[in-house]
């Protein structure tokens, strides 16, 4: 019997709360998830859980996601990444801006709360589970 591994999204949010919810939405839509509240070098994170996908919030104060595009965009161009913020469309805006500038080239935009229906969406363009 072949097995299939699920791609794993990684999840990347200051509140634990915040991650632990995403995280258990991806696993209940068919994907392998890992909730991070202090993600420290996103350059080790991506390498040690190779992620397919990355879900991470805008605002972060260690780390905001603005910082973390330039270091994605550096190990993992191709990376699907959905930038996540409470702050509202204009902070979003200017994350999509800045990813696309430094050369992500998958890279989209929800506002929080993040509805099912756009995480769905959001897992729908990863590639199949190998």
């Amino acid at each position: 019997m072949a097995s299939t591994t699920r791609s794993l999204v990684l999840v990347l949010d200051d509140h634990p709360d915040v991650a632990a919810t995403l995280a258990e939405l991806c696993r209940s839509l068919g994907h392998a998830a890992l909730a991070v509240d202090q993600p420290g070098d996103i350059r080790a994170l991506l390498a040690r859980h190779a992620p397919a996908a990355l879900i991470i919030d805008v605002m972060m104060p260690d780390q905001d996601g603005y910082e973390a595009l330039k270091e994605i965009a550096a190990v993992s161009p191709d990376l699907p990444v959905l930038l996540v913020s409470g702050y509202g469309e204009t902070w979003l805006e200017v994350g999509l801006t800045l990813g696309r500038a430094h050369g992500l080239s998958a890279l989209q935009a929800a506002a929080k709360p993040l509805r099912s229906e756009t995480l769905r969406n959001f897992l729908a363009t990863l590639p199949p589970p190998r």
